[in-house]
């Protein structure tokens, strides 16, 4: 079998990564039709139809990687003439993260409307839309009108590297000695919630335990990491570290380094559809993790025995339970291994193959 991912994508992106070696690990010949990922709408234009006239021949099925709503008509023009079916994997809708999440765009305008159109037909076009969650299959169905048969749920799992990296770590476990590392890597997108962490480490100061209970690092940049510094340096907190953006391997690296590994704990409608990269990260390396409560994470894993889930955006919550499991060695090892091997059941390259080479079979048929 032969499938194409076809638009302005990022190669390196998680999902995408994930994607191509879930194929590859099938046999499956996996080619890039692609221009880099902030190509204007005239290259774009004009560039992928030219290269699909040297890359698409004898072509099984192309895929439209995440984030590729304005490539989808172009795909799914050249997949017609070709006779190669055509799917797409949003992972988010424009208009569910810009006007919902983001806040950059309100509900009403011009500007929202367009973004909704752009959703409807970027997801009624294709023969199948991967969704990484039902929670976001019934956003796409309810909002979009995506009828249910063209959905199919393909989880984002980890790439090989931090299976790898939690292979290595489980050969030599950290010695339980000493204030825990807490580590959160992200984008500080407002579902991320890096506020609560803030807070969180703030009660934990206050309540006396400070760095000799608990150290925070908080790596990365982005939309909210401006206030989350301004109110670091306003509260004098001693037991937080903050790391500019760093390169996928080394993120993967310092979180195969913590003792607890965090994850989302916004209040939008949009973290609640989700599973985010981070969290199937630091469950593939062993890392014992507190997230957000959500339909979506009880869709793979369960609480107190493959992870920690608090109610979103409760600051208090989250510093109980960084408490419960740096005085717990015991229950970090647990909880590491069981979320571990939760994280295999669904979140390998291997085990995403098969469910993404149904999704191809489907969309064929």
């Amino acid at each position: 079998m032969k499938v194409a991912l076809f638009g302005a994508f990022d190669p390196a992106y998680p999902r995408t990564v994930v994607i191509r070696q879930a194929l590859e690990s099938a046999g499956v010949v996996v080619r890039a039709i692609e221009v880099p990922p902030h190509a204007g709408a005239l290259t774009r234009s004009l560039a992928l139809p030219v290269r699909w006239l040297s890359r698409a021949g004898g072509l099984d099925a192309v895929i439209v990687p995440s984030f590729g709503h304005r490539d989808v008509p172009c795909a799914i023009a050249l997949g017609k003439i070709s006779g190669v079916p055509v799917l797409f994997d949003p992972l988010v809708s424009r208009w569910d993260t810009q006007v919902g999440d983001l806040g950059r765009v309100r509900e009403g305008t011009l500007s929202a409307a367009r973004l909704r159109g752009s959703d409807r037909i970027s997801l009624a076009l294709p023969d199948l839309v991967l969704c990484d969650t039902w929670e976001h299959a019934e956003l796409f169905s309810s909002e979009f009108g995506v009828p249910r048969r063209k959905l199919a749920r393909v989880p984002v799992g980890a790439d090989r590297l931090a299976f790898e990296r939690g292979d290595a770590r489980a050969r030599s476990p950290r010695a339980p000695v000493g204030p825990v590392e807490v580590v959160y890597v992200g984008g500080f997108l407002p579902l991320h919630g890096v506020e609560t962490v803030v807070e969180a480490a703030t009660l934990l100061e206050r309540r006396g335990g400070g760095a000799r209970l608990a150290r925070f690092t908080l790596v990365g940049s982005g939309m909210t990491a401006h206030r989350a510094d301004r109110d670091l340096a306003s509260r004098g907190l001693r037991s937080v570290r903050r790391v500019a953006r760093v390169s996928y391997p080394r993120a993967i690296d310092l979180l195969a380094g913590a003792d607890i590994a965090l994850g989302i704990f916004g209040t939008t409608a949009k973290a609640s559809r989700v599973v985010p990269h981070k969290v199937w990260q630091a469950l593939a390396l062993g890392v014992p993790t507190i997230t957000r409560r959500s339909r979506a994470i009880a869709e793979f894993f369960r609480e107190g025995e493959h992870l920690l889930a608090i109610p979103a955006g409760d600051a208090r919550a989250l510093a109980d339970a960084i408490e419960r499991l740096a005085r717990d060695p015991e229950l970090r090892a647990t909880l590491g291994a069981a979320g571990r091997e939760a994280a295999r059941v669904e979140g390998t390259p291997e085990r995403i193959a098969p469910t993404l080479l149904e999704a191809i079979q489907r969309a064929r048929a």
